[in-house]
Protein backbone atom coordinates (compact mmCIF):
# COMPACT_ATOMS: atom_id res chain seq x y z
CA UNK A 1 0.00 0.00 0.00
CA UNK A 2 1.53 3.36 -0.99
CA UNK A 3 2.03 6.39 1.21
CA UNK A 4 -0.05 9.45 0.36
CA UNK A 5 1.55 12.83 -0.39
CA UNK A 6 0.11 14.25 2.84
CA UNK A 7 1.50 11.43 4.93
CA UNK A 8 4.89 11.82 3.25
CA UNK A 9 5.04 15.50 4.14
CA UNK A 10 3.94 14.68 7.67
CA UNK A 11 6.72 12.11 8.04
CA UNK A 12 9.29 14.56 6.67
CA UNK A 13 8.09 17.13 9.16
CA UNK A 14 8.52 14.66 12.01
CA UNK A 15 12.00 13.81 10.74
CA UNK A 16 13.02 17.47 10.70
CA UNK A 17 11.60 17.96 14.18
CA UNK A 18 13.50 14.97 15.53
CA UNK A 19 16.68 16.21 13.83
CA UNK A 20 16.32 19.66 15.39
CA UNK A 21 15.60 18.15 18.81
CA UNK A 22 18.76 16.06 18.55
CA UNK A 23 20.71 19.12 17.36
CA UNK A 24 19.45 21.25 20.25
CA UNK A 25 20.11 18.48 22.77
CA UNK A 26 23.67 18.01 21.51
CA UNK A 27 24.16 21.76 21.64
CA UNK A 28 22.98 21.89 25.23
CA UNK A 29 25.29 19.01 26.21
CA UNK A 30 28.22 20.72 24.48
CA UNK A 31 27.41 24.06 26.13
CA UNK A 32 27.10 22.40 29.55
CA UNK A 33 30.42 20.60 29.08
CA UNK A 34 32.09 23.83 27.96
CA UNK A 35 30.76 25.72 30.98
CA UNK A 36 31.89 22.94 33.32
CA UNK A 37 35.32 22.88 31.65
CA UNK A 38 35.73 26.66 31.90
CA UNK A 39 34.49 26.58 35.49
CA UNK A 40 37.08 23.90 36.28
CA UNK A 41 39.83 25.98 34.69
CA UNK A 42 38.71 29.03 36.62
CA UNK A 43 38.69 27.13 39.92
CA UNK A 44 42.08 25.58 39.17
CA UNK A 45 43.53 29.02 38.37
CA UNK A 46 42.05 30.51 41.54
CA UNK A 47 43.45 27.70 43.70
CA UNK A 48 46.86 28.02 42.09
CA UNK A 49 46.91 31.79 42.62
CA UNK A 50 45.81 31.47 46.26
CA UNK A 51 48.55 28.93 47.01
CA UNK A 52 51.12 31.05 45.19
CA UNK A 53 50.12 34.05 47.31
CA UNK A 54 50.51 32.07 50.55
CA UNK A 55 53.88 30.77 49.37
CA UNK A 56 55.06 34.31 48.59
CA UNK A 57 54.18 35.39 52.14
CA UNK A 58 56.30 32.59 53.59
CA UNK A 59 59.21 33.18 51.24
CA UNK A 60 59.36 36.94 51.68
CA UNK A 61 58.73 37.29 55.40
CA UNK A 62 60.38 36.06 58.58
CA UNK A 63 59.22 32.47 58.41
CA UNK A 64 58.10 31.77 61.97
CA UNK A 65 56.29 35.12 62.18
CA UNK A 66 54.41 34.35 58.96
CA UNK A 67 53.53 30.87 60.20
CA UNK A 68 52.07 32.39 63.35
CA UNK A 69 50.02 34.73 61.19
CA UNK A 70 48.68 31.79 59.15
CA UNK A 71 47.83 29.92 62.36
CA UNK A 72 45.81 32.92 63.54
CA UNK A 73 43.97 33.01 60.22
CA UNK A 74 43.19 29.30 60.43
CA UNK A 75 43.83 27.30 63.64
CA UNK A 76 43.93 24.08 61.57
CA UNK A 77 47.27 25.18 60.11
CA UNK A 78 50.00 22.75 61.24
CA UNK A 79 53.07 23.85 59.32
CA UNK A 80 54.66 24.64 55.97
CA UNK A 81 56.10 21.96 53.67
CA UNK A 82 58.57 22.91 50.96
CA UNK A 83 61.46 21.75 48.81
CA UNK A 84 63.98 24.43 47.85
CA UNK A 85 64.11 25.52 44.20
CA UNK A 86 60.89 23.64 43.33
CA UNK A 87 57.18 24.48 43.17
CA UNK A 88 56.49 22.36 46.23
CA UNK A 89 55.64 24.96 48.87
CA UNK A 90 52.31 24.58 50.67
CA UNK A 91 50.55 24.84 54.03
CA UNK A 92 49.81 21.59 55.84
CA UNK A 93 46.55 21.23 57.74
CA UNK A 94 45.69 19.11 60.78
CA UNK A 95 42.15 18.15 61.83
CA UNK A 96 42.40 15.02 64.04
CA UNK A 97 38.63 14.71 64.50
CA UNK A 98 38.15 14.62 60.71
CA UNK A 99 41.56 13.90 59.12
CA UNK A 100 40.41 14.29 55.49
CA UNK A 101 38.53 17.55 56.06
CA UNK A 102 40.87 19.39 53.67
CA UNK A 103 40.80 16.73 50.97
CA UNK A 104 38.72 19.08 48.81
CA UNK A 105 38.96 22.35 50.75
CA UNK A 106 41.38 25.22 50.43
CA UNK A 107 43.22 27.02 53.22
CA UNK A 108 40.18 29.28 53.70
CA UNK A 109 37.91 26.18 53.87
CA UNK A 110 36.26 26.98 50.54
CA UNK A 111 35.66 24.21 47.98
CA UNK A 112 38.86 23.33 46.15
CA UNK A 113 39.49 20.43 43.79
CA UNK A 114 43.18 20.36 44.74
CA UNK A 115 42.41 20.59 48.46
CA UNK A 116 45.27 21.10 50.91
CA UNK A 117 48.10 18.95 52.14
CA UNK A 118 47.00 17.37 55.42
CA UNK A 119 48.31 15.17 58.22
CA UNK A 120 46.68 11.76 58.10
CA UNK A 121 44.80 9.77 60.67
CA UNK A 122 46.90 8.50 63.57
CA UNK A 123 49.63 11.06 62.98
CA UNK A 124 50.27 14.54 64.40
CA UNK A 125 52.59 17.52 63.77
CA UNK A 126 54.83 16.51 66.68
CA UNK A 127 54.54 12.72 66.49
CA UNK A 128 57.33 10.22 65.86
CA UNK A 129 56.00 9.74 62.36
CA UNK A 130 54.39 12.62 60.47
CA UNK A 131 52.37 11.28 57.54
CA UNK A 132 51.21 13.92 55.06
CA UNK A 133 48.78 13.31 52.20
CA UNK A 134 48.02 15.41 49.15
CA UNK A 135 46.51 15.23 45.69
CA UNK A 136 48.63 14.39 42.66
CA UNK A 137 47.29 17.18 40.45
CA UNK A 138 47.79 16.82 36.71
CA UNK A 139 48.99 20.43 36.47
CA UNK A 140 51.88 19.54 38.77
CA UNK A 141 50.58 21.38 41.82
CA UNK A 142 50.21 19.95 45.33
CA UNK A 143 51.88 16.52 45.49
CA UNK A 144 52.02 16.38 41.72
CA UNK A 145 55.34 18.10 42.48
CA UNK A 146 56.56 14.91 44.19
CA UNK A 147 56.48 12.76 41.06
CA UNK A 148 59.88 13.86 39.66
CA UNK A 149 61.44 12.10 42.68
CA UNK A 150 60.93 8.86 40.77
CA UNK A 151 64.21 9.75 39.04
CA UNK A 152 67.43 9.56 41.00
CA UNK A 153 68.96 12.66 39.43
CA UNK A 154 66.03 14.73 40.68
CA UNK A 155 66.59 13.48 44.22
CA UNK A 156 70.30 14.27 43.90
CA UNK A 157 69.38 17.85 43.04
CA UNK A 158 66.73 18.09 45.82
CA UNK A 159 67.72 15.74 48.68
CA UNK A 160 66.15 17.81 51.49
CA UNK A 161 62.57 18.56 52.52
CA UNK A 162 61.59 21.35 54.90
CA UNK A 163 58.64 21.07 57.26
CA UNK A 164 58.43 24.11 59.50
CA UNK A 165 55.90 24.70 62.25
CA UNK A 166 55.40 27.08 65.15
CA UNK A 167 57.95 25.15 67.19
CA UNK A 168 60.69 25.90 64.66
CA UNK A 169 62.17 24.88 61.35
CA UNK A 170 62.73 21.25 60.43
CA UNK A 171 64.95 19.80 57.69
CA UNK A 172 64.52 16.20 56.54
CA UNK A 173 66.83 13.98 54.49
CA UNK A 174 65.18 11.62 52.02
CA UNK A 175 65.60 7.94 52.93
CA UNK A 176 63.64 6.32 50.13
CA UNK A 177 61.17 6.83 47.29
CA UNK A 178 58.82 4.13 46.08
CA UNK A 179 55.62 3.19 44.28
CA UNK A 180 52.97 1.36 46.27
CA UNK A 181 49.22 0.82 46.41
CA UNK A 182 46.30 0.46 48.80
CA UNK A 183 46.27 -3.28 49.34
CA UNK A 184 43.28 -5.54 49.88
CA UNK A 185 42.91 -7.07 53.32
CA UNK A 186 43.46 -10.51 51.79
CA UNK A 187 46.86 -9.55 50.34
CA UNK A 188 49.73 -11.12 52.25
CA UNK A 189 53.44 -10.31 52.46
CA UNK A 190 52.94 -6.70 51.36
CA UNK A 191 54.19 -3.40 52.78
CA UNK A 192 51.24 -1.34 53.99
CA UNK A 193 53.24 1.80 54.71
CA UNK A 194 50.06 3.69 55.64
CA UNK A 195 49.54 1.42 58.67
CA UNK A 196 52.82 2.53 60.33
CA UNK A 197 51.58 5.80 61.79
CA UNK A 198 53.10 5.09 65.23
CA UNK A 199 56.82 4.38 65.26
CA UNK A 200 57.44 4.69 69.00
CA UNK A 201 58.12 0.95 69.26
CA UNK A 202 61.73 0.25 68.20
CA UNK A 203 60.99 -3.03 66.43
CA UNK A 204 58.19 -1.45 64.41
CA UNK A 205 60.43 1.54 63.60
CA UNK A 206 63.18 -0.73 62.26
CA UNK A 207 60.64 -2.76 60.31
CA UNK A 208 59.26 0.34 58.63
CA UNK A 209 62.66 1.74 57.66
CA UNK A 210 63.85 -1.65 56.41
CA UNK A 211 60.83 -2.02 54.14
CA UNK A 212 61.19 1.54 52.86
CA UNK A 213 64.79 0.80 51.85
CA UNK A 214 63.81 -2.46 50.13
CA UNK A 215 60.96 -0.80 48.22
CA UNK A 216 62.94 2.32 47.24
CA UNK A 217 63.57 2.97 43.55
CA UNK A 218 67.18 3.87 44.31
CA UNK A 219 69.60 4.02 47.23
CA UNK A 220 69.93 7.47 48.79
CA UNK A 221 72.58 6.30 51.24
CA UNK A 222 70.56 7.82 54.10
CA UNK A 223 69.59 5.60 57.03
CA UNK A 224 67.46 6.33 60.08
CA UNK A 225 68.10 5.43 63.68
CA UNK A 226 65.47 4.69 66.27
CA UNK A 227 64.44 7.98 67.81
CA UNK A 228 64.64 9.92 64.53
CA UNK A 229 61.45 11.70 63.56
CA UNK A 230 60.18 10.30 60.25
CA UNK A 231 58.31 12.24 57.57
CA UNK A 232 56.27 10.35 54.98
CA UNK A 233 54.65 12.09 51.99
CA UNK A 234 51.99 10.11 50.16
CA UNK A 235 50.01 10.79 46.99
CA UNK A 236 48.03 8.93 44.35
CA UNK A 237 49.87 7.40 41.42
CA UNK A 238 48.34 6.26 38.16
CA UNK A 239 50.72 3.39 37.41
CA UNK A 240 48.00 1.02 38.66
CA UNK A 241 44.57 0.99 40.29
CA UNK A 242 44.74 2.48 43.79
CA UNK A 243 48.40 3.24 43.16
CA UNK A 244 50.45 5.44 45.47
CA UNK A 245 53.77 7.30 45.27
CA UNK A 246 55.65 7.76 48.53
CA UNK A 247 58.64 9.78 49.73
CA UNK A 248 60.10 9.05 53.17
CA UNK A 249 62.62 11.20 55.03
CA UNK A 250 64.19 11.56 58.46
CA UNK A 251 64.71 14.74 60.41
CA UNK A 252 68.31 15.95 60.52
CA UNK A 253 69.83 16.57 63.89
CA UNK A 254 69.99 20.27 64.74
Amino acid sequence: MGVSEGEGKKNKGKGRLIWWLVFVLCGMVFLGSAIAFMSGLSMSYKEKQTNAYLASLVQQGERISVLRLLARQNPDFAGWLSVAETDLSYPVMYTPAEPEYYLHRGFDKSDAASGCLFIGEGSAPDSSHIVIYGHNMKNGTMFGALMPYAKKDYWQAHPLISFDNLAGEGVYEIIGVFYSQVYREADEGVFRYYRYTDLMDEERFQQYIRQVKVASLYDTGVMAEYGDQILTLSTCSYHMEDGRFVVVARRKAE
